[in-house]
């Protein structure tokens, strides 16, 4: 599961593991409530992982410019 959009626009599926397993891939540009409390459920579960990274506020302007051309990981975090 993938919550959030890859910063390169693509994602990788291992073929065979995902056809032999009888694994989906399904996408959606928004999703419901519903969808959120189950993300939330694995999450407690143990079964995902936040990938983010923390840094300061006052460093702010960078960080935009930084998601802006795509330098950014996944999520970030501001401290005060």
């Amino acid at each position: 599961m993938c919550v959030a959009l890859p910063a390169d626009g693509t994602i990788q599926i291992p073929i065979f593991d995902t056809v032999l397993g009888g694994i989906s891939a399904i996408g959606s540009i928004v999703g419901t409530r519903q969808d959120l409390a189950d993300v939330f459920a694995l999450h407690a579960a143990g079964r995902t992982r936040v990938v983010a990274e923390t840094r300061k506020l006052d460093e702010i302007n960078t960080i935009f410019a930084d998601v802006l051309a795509g330098r950014v990981p996944a999520r970030v975090v501001l401290e005060l």
